[in-house]
């Protein structure tokens, strides 16, 4: 299978169904509108906030982002990988290992000296070169995972291997 990572900004024909799949996943609490808002206006070219679309043969497969602020209460630590997203009848591929390669690539590009990340999994992110860095309380009581990843010393060839 052919995957190609574009920029949302570039390929706006996008914006519904992302939209959707973050809504449907994260965005209950909110409106559709209100999430397609904030997609609309996370799709930058040169700067954060950048959401980048993961395609095969043209159609749509997963979506991540780049955001300043994932977490509220951490507003010290940016930027952050966030909204990793792969339609569920293309799970376990390699396709979020080869979204958050090119996010990790577009945060060193832009100079970033670290990236972070909240999720409530476990063990997942450590595979992928990311280091556990705390609990952190939700506004809602619950915990959440707070990791990191060094743009500056982990290796490049550590997220370039999206199918091993």
């Amino acid at each position: 299978m052919n995957i190609n990572i574009v920029n949302l900004a570039d390929q706006m024909n996008y914006l519904d169904v992302i939209s959707r799949w973050l809504w449907q996943e994260w965005g209950k609490e909110s409106t559709f509108e209100y999430i397609k808002y904030a997609v609309q206006h996370h799709a930058q070219r040169d700067r954060i906030p950048m959401t980048f679309v993961a395609l095969a043969e043209d159609e749509p497969i997963g979506t991540v982002s780049l955001w300043m602020n994932d977490l509220k209460c951490r507003q010290d630590l940016y930027p952050w990988l966030a909204g990793l997203y792969v339609v569920e009848e293309k799970r376990k591929m390699g396709i979020g290992k080869l979204l958050q390669a090119h996010a990790i690539a577009e945060a060193r590009k832009l100079g970033y000296p670290y990236l972070y990340l909240i999720t409530d999994h476990d063990g997942y992110y450590e595979r992928l070169g990311w280091t556990f860095k705390e609990l952190a309380p939700k506004a809602d009581g619950e915990y959440t995972r707070v990791y990191s990843f060094d743009l500056l010393t982990a290796s490049s060839q550590q997220q370039s291997r999206p199918f091993s």
